[in-house]
């Protein structure tokens, strides 16, 4: 249901550059939300210098962990994050990929698409409802 449009390039041996975009794919109308973005860095990152369109981002040096706290995603503007990872001196990142970690929540949608028309329950002594 969530699409990552990213580009990591490494220039020369002190920097690179960081651009990602995040929207939805198919969550049938209704709204991502709580969306949070997170990329374990290669160990050779001293510091991240980022901008974003929507949320609030955050680089721990210690864990060399980029999080990207973006929220709710509207359907008409997109989130996006650029800016430079700087790396320290001697350290080579060409053989790093870091994966991008994304954690969302859909307000009552089942990804599968599952949707129950009834239910029937024997052996209760109370009546179901729906909602329960």
């Amino acid at each position: 249901p969530v699409y990552v449009r990213h580009n990591l390039s490494w220039q020369g041996g002190t920097s690179g550059k960081l651009d990602m975009t995040v929207g939805p794919k198919q969550t049938m109308g209704r709204t991502l939300e709580q969306v949070k973005v997170e990329i374990p860095m290669p160990k050779g990152v001293l510091n991240c210098t980022m901008t974003v369109t929507q949320g609030k981002y955050s680089f721990d040096p210690v864990s060399k962990t980029l999080v990207w706290d973006i929220g709710k995603i509207e359907q008409s503007k997109l989130p996006n994050i650029r800016g430079t990872v700087n790396l320290s001196a001697g350290t080579s990142p060409a053989s790093a990929n870091p994966t991008i970690n994304v954690h969302f929540s859909i307000a009552q949608l089942a990804v599968s698409g599952l949707k129950v028309n009834r239910l029937d329950m024997y052996g209760e002594k109370y009546k179901p409802f729906k909602g329960v």
